[in-house]
């Protein structure tokens, strides 16, 4: 199979390994790391995207249905992707609990600590639970029962499956990834093996929130292939689709044996406003001829337009187009009244104009992260007798929960005290964010760039609020930890001491060093500088002490004038530190209580 031409998913399957692949011939190091952090947080912001829009089409299924009479062959394609859904979302909290499961084994059972670095790099756990345990295994069977299943649950239809290509596993191994063609090595590993053997944790977690991915991908194509078959004449019964779990795995595409008709959507929608007189706005106008106008069938009408009613103009490629091609027939001398819930609106050539900001609070997201709202429309003319019609309708709509993308420095964890600079988007909203924050447990600055926001925590929870626009948007919870302690590093005269040699001269003064942790400094270089605050350094000689210099103040550099006469071959230089101060970004001083002390043999 490695050797076929690719398609455009195997193409990015292959990728998707090879970015991994890369990755792993890397050294471990944090920043590596984090990448798989920052692959696995881009693919939940996908996932979540993709489970709503197969939501939306499951409803459009249950729609379209019931438009069209409710007839048994629609119930049965309606049951078909209920199961489907139902199906995916069960094989979905499966990989969420086997994450969860793989997390607890690897961090010693405590889940707060799976994205800590010293937890994502490690290999030996999620090898023994994943290969060792059998884990693995079970993961690719029910990979590889769910294309069969969904398959033979399309099949009961009577109209054909899916193709071969999607039927496809997404469970795979070296063989079916081009780039493994001439690996000899990766070919002899079976799936569990090449997947998860020795793998840290960060590219396993990665990888199970791929395969939910490819999951959903391949869910929204059979739900939209499921729409296509709605007023097809389908002659299966609803009672005859069992639960998908009963269904036999068919794993041969099968030819349709007619072709999907493209569904029609609501036809109490209204279409776009759009000017009769706009020749480039997909309706054609025709003026009715005045002899017809006054006596034929047009009586009363003076315009007819060719109309086309889309779900959306914006469409991904691969995905079905839907519309609705019909015939708008009108008067132009009817000046309508027209109110969206009770206020009137703009009308334009006899139609409203309907444009308003929506939203929708917490509480009213369903499991879904989708929200059913409402509005009336109340439209009144002249009925030509002197008199008025009035009529009204009830237009549902669904508003989605926008997916809030937080781009840090650090993985998904504030540092206490310091300049956290965190990107927040909002991708759904595109030019219409308009950002705004509200934080507690810290304070906060906006910074250059729209989204940018930079966060000084003052607790351990930190909770970030986003609106846009003054429309409340979402909360983002982050763990505020305290800054790494610095290491301490005396240096007589300036010099790095060893500790084997000792010291052949008298030193007349201690530099002293705290190094910051080196991830820590380079992420943060304004919040990790360190000065000695408190502490003592001492000539002792034997089991006395001779002499004894206080630190009381911050300082790196301690003068040993005093204690220079006094010093003999063989006496020791005893410095003690119990406390320190990190200066921060904005150079303010911040005591930490630290224990450390370091000896200097005189020779």
């Amino acid at each position: 199979m490695a050797g076929a031409k690719e398609n455009p998913r195997q193409k990015m399957i292959g990728m998707m390994y090879l970015v991994l692949t890369a990755l792993l011939a890397l050294q471990i190091k944090d920043t590596v790391l984090e990448k798989f952090v920052l692959i696995e947080n881009g693919l939940q912001v996908a996932n979540e995207s993709m489970v709503d829009y197969n939501a939306t089409v499951l409803e459009s299924i249950q729609s379209d249905v019931e438009n069209q009479g409710d007839k048994e062959g629609d119930q049965a394609v309606e049951k078909v992707a209920e199961e489907i859904r139902s199906y995916t979302t069960e094989l979905a909290n499966y990989i969420d609990n086997l994450k969860l499961e793989l997390g607890k084994a690897s961090a010693g059972g405590d889940t707060s600590k799976v994205y800590e670095r010293s937890t994502l790099k490690k290999y030996e756990e999620p090898s023994r639970y994943l290969v060792e345990l059998g884990n693995a295994d079970e993961l690719k069977t029910r990979l590889d029962d769910y294309t069969g299943k969904v398959n033979g649950a399309i099949n009961l239809l009577g109209k054909g499956g899916m193709s071969d290509e999607w039927l496809k596993s997404i469970a795979i191994k070296a063989e079916d990834i081009k780039f493994y063609e001439n690996n000899k090595e990766a070919l002899k590993d079976d799936y569990a093996h090449f997947n998860f053997y020795k793998a840290p944790l960060a590219s396993v977690l990665a990888q199970l929130t791929f395969y939910k991915n490819q999951i959903y991908s391949k869910e929204s194509e059979a739900l939209n292939k499921l729409r296509g078959l709605v007023g097809t004449a389908v002659t299966t019964k609803p009672g005859d689709i069992p639960n998908l779990s009963d269904v036999d795995p068919v794993t041969a595409g099968t030819p349709s044996s007619s072709p999907a008709q493209t569904p029609t959507d609501n036809a109490s929608a209204t279409p776009s406003n759009t000017p009769r007189s706009n020749s480039n706005s997909g309706t054609a106008s025709t003026e009715i001829k005045p002899e017809e106008m006054l006596d034929g069938r047009f009586a009363g009408i003076d315009y007819a337009q060719a109309t086309i009613l889309s779900q959306s103009n914006l469409v991904t490629a691969g995905l079905d187009f839907n519309a609705q091609a019909f015939l708008t027939l009108g008067n132009s001398s009817l000046q309508p009244e027209i109110k969206l819930n009770g206020s009137p609106i703009d009308v334009v050539n006899g139609r409203g104009v309907i444009n308003f900001k929506t939203s929708a609070r917490e509480g009213e997201y369903d499991a879904n992260g989708l929200a059913t709202k409402a509005f009336e429309v109340e439209i009144t003319a002249e009925d030509g007798n002197g008199g008025t019609i009035t009529r009204t309708t009830r237009h549902e709509y669904q508003v989605a929960r926008p997916v809030i993308d937080v781009r840090s420095q650090s993985v998904e964890v504030l540092y206490l005290g310091c300049a956290n600079n965190l990107n927040i988007n909002v991708p759904a909203l595109g030019p219409a964010y308009q950002p705004q924050f509200r934080v507690s447990g810290g304070t906060f600055t906006t910074g250059s760039q729209k989204g940018q926001i930079i966060v000084d925590p003052s607790q351990r929870e930190v909770s970030i609020a986003v609106s846009s626009a003054g429309l409340p948007i979402g909360t983002r919870e982050f763990q505020a930890k305290p800054v790494p302690l610095p290491r301490l590093d005396v240096r007589p005269n300036g010099q790095p001491y060893n500790a084997k040699n000792g010291l052949d001269e008298k030193p007349t003064n201690l530099t002293l060093f705290l190094p910051s942790d080196p991830d820590f400094a380079e992420r943060f270089p304004k919040d990790s500088q360190f000065l000695v605050s408190k502490g003592q350094v001492t000539l002792a000689r034997g089991k006395q002490t001779k002499r004894t210099i206080e630190i009381s103040s911050p300082t790196s550099r301690v003068d040993l004038g005093p204690l220079i006469s006094q010093m003999q071959s063989g006496d020791r230089i005893v410095v003690y530190v119990e406390e320190i101060v990190r200066l921060n970004y904005k150079n303010d001083r911040i005591p930490i209580k630290f224990t450390g002390d370091m000896t200097l043999n005189i020779n």
